[in-house]
């Protein structure tokens, strides 16, 4: 298996999704994505690549402006911190219903 790179330069990163370097430059000075320099050379880090490809498709196959991808991307990321918080939650709620569940059979088996 090979190693995943960690940084993506710009100019691949725009030559693969067929947009310009200043259109992703622009989502960085916006706030959208993070743009990191290594050896002098502008790059995304691989952990942002999936808000940064997201970007780009609303901006691109729907046309949202900047303003608009910030709000959905912020969306997004706040259903998916509820998601995680309902799991969480849902999993510790099992966990009480077991202890009350053996808390109440242990107590009817002493009663007998």
């Amino acid at each position: 298996m090979a190693p995943t790179k960690k940084y993506i330069p710009l100019q691949q990163l725009a030559k693969f999704h067929q947009v310009s370097v200043a259109l992703i430059t622009e989502f960085a000075d916006f706030g959208l994505i993070e743009i990191t320099y290594t050896e002098n050379t502008p790059c995304v880090h691989s952990h942002d690549m999936e808000r940064c490809e997201r970007a780009l498709r609303l901006y691109k196959e729907l046309g949202i402006n900047k303003e608009g991808i910030e709000i959905i991307l912020e969306m997004r990321e706040r259903q998916a911190e509820l998601q995680e918080e309902l799991s969480r939650l849902k999993h510790m709620l099992k966990k009480y219903e077991e202890k009350i569940s053996s808390f109440y059979s242990d107590d009817f088996l002493d009663m007998e």
